[in-house]
């Protein structure tokens, strides 16, 4: 791990991480490094990386159980990704702010996207720091806020007219709106690892 090395991007959010070769079997010792930075940063880069969708998904699967997305279709050989191939002749569902798969009763931890194809300019993905944001927040309001859970619906994020919907069929759309009913999450959680 000589060449491992953590540049934080912003003071809130955001490392990169250098020294990784994802396409080379991580030790257990640098996946405890690369997980450690990730919760102190919250969001974590690596540049010019070059791996299949099996080193992606095995890479993934050091982390804890992957999800398996019901509408998006998987890539032939790592069925548990798939591809966001957002462009002008095909939009997007998705570019409001969200997190991930909160649909389910327990939420995965974290995503890892694989930038292969980006516009010159645009196209940004954004993250946000939430920890900060509720630090920001008067102590009345996060008061009242840790008394409120938020009911999160698929049919509300995949709705029967949206892109995604579409794209998979009326009939697998049903199938993953019957199997996922709302559920409800705090709105104010407190992360499992680092107590924050």
């Amino acid at each position: 791990m000589a060449q491992f090395k953590v540049t934080p991007l912003t003071p809130t959010i955001g490392a990169l991480i250098e020294g990784v070769d994802l396409a080379q079997p991580v030790s257990d010792d640098l996946l405890q490094a690369i997980r450690q930075a990730f919760l102190e940063h919250q969001v974590v880069f690596f540049e010019d990386q070059h791996i299949t969708p099996v080193q992606h998904r095995d890479f993934a699967a050091r982390f804890g159980a992957l999800h398996t997305h019901p509408l998006y279709p998987g890539v032939p050989e790592a069925p548990e990704l798939f591809i966001l191939d957002n462009h002008k002749d095909n939009p997007t569902d998705n570019d409001s702010w969200h997190t991930d798969v909160t649909f389910i009763e327990t939420p995965p931890m974290a995503s890892i996207l694989y930038a292969k194809h980006l516009p010159p300019s645009g196209g940004d993905t954004i993250w946000s720091n939430m920890k900060a944001a509720y630090e920001a927040l008067s102590p009345a309001f996060r008061e009242f806020l840790a008394s409120l859970d938020a009911v999160h619906d698929f049919a509300r994020g995949f709705p029967t007219r949206g892109i995604v919907a579409k794209g998979a069929g009326e009939d697998k759309h049903a199938k993953a709106a019957a199997e996922h009913p709302p559920v409800l999450h705090p709105v104010i959680r407190t992360h499992p690892e680092t107590g924050e």
